[in-house]
C-alpha cells in the first residue's frame, strides 16, 4: 500500500485550498478527485450561475481570479479557474480516484479506491462538498406530479 502525508478527498475549490495549505506547511498531500477533473461540480452547475460574491473575494490562495476584480464570474469562468488552479498547484492530484471508504490503521488511515487499490495517510481532509450524493427528501405529492421534478445538483 503506498502512503501520503495527507490524503485530501475532492479536488474542488475546498480540496485545492486545503492542498495548498497543506503544502505550505513542507507536507506532501495526494488529492483523490473521483470525477476527470479538478473543478469539483462547477462544470455540472447549470450555464447562467454567477458567483454571489466579486471576483476580488472568490480567489484561492496565492492565484488572484484576474480581470476586473469587482464582476461576478460565470460558471465557465469558475471552472476554467480551479483547473488552472490546479496546474499551478505541485501537489499529486489523481482524477477517476473515488474514495469508497476511510479506515483507521495503526499508521493513520487506509482509503480504499473504487479501482481497488488503497492508499496509505498519516492524515485526512474530507473536501468532498454537497452535491456528490444529492438527497430528495420524502414529500408530499410527488407521485401524482406530472411534471418534471428535479434536485438542484
Amino acid at each position: 500500500m503506498k502512503h501520503a502525508d495527507v490524503a485530501v478527498i475532492g479536488g474542488g475549490q475546498s480540496g485545492l485550498a486545503a492542498a495548498h495549505s497543506l503544502l505550505r506547511e513542507g507536507l506532501k498531500p495526494v488529492v483523490l478527485e473521483a470525477s476527470d477533473q479538478t473543478a469539483g461540480s462547477w462544470p455540472r452547475y447549470y450555464d447562467s450561475l454567477t458567483l454571489f460574491s466579486p471576483a476580488r473575494y472568490s480567489s484561492l490562495p496565492a492565484m488572484p481570479f484576474g480581470g476586473d476584480p469587482d464582476r461576478y464570474p460565470r460558471r465557465d469562468e469558475v471552472t476554467a479557474y480551479l483547473l488552472r488552479y490546479a496546474e499551478h498547484l505541485d501537489a499529486d492530484i489523481r482524477t477517476h480516484s473515488r474514495v469508497t471508504a476511510v479506515h483507521a490503521d495503526a499508521e493513520g488511515f487506509a482509503l480504499d479506491l473504487e479501482d481497488g487499490s488503497r492508499l496509505g495517510a498519516r492524515a485526512v481532509v474530507t473536501a468532498t462538498g454537497g452535491f456528490g450524493r444529492p438527497h430528495r427528501p420524502a414529500l408530499p405529492g410527488p407521485g401524482t406530479f406530472t411534471g418534471t421534478l428535479l434536485h438542484v445538483s
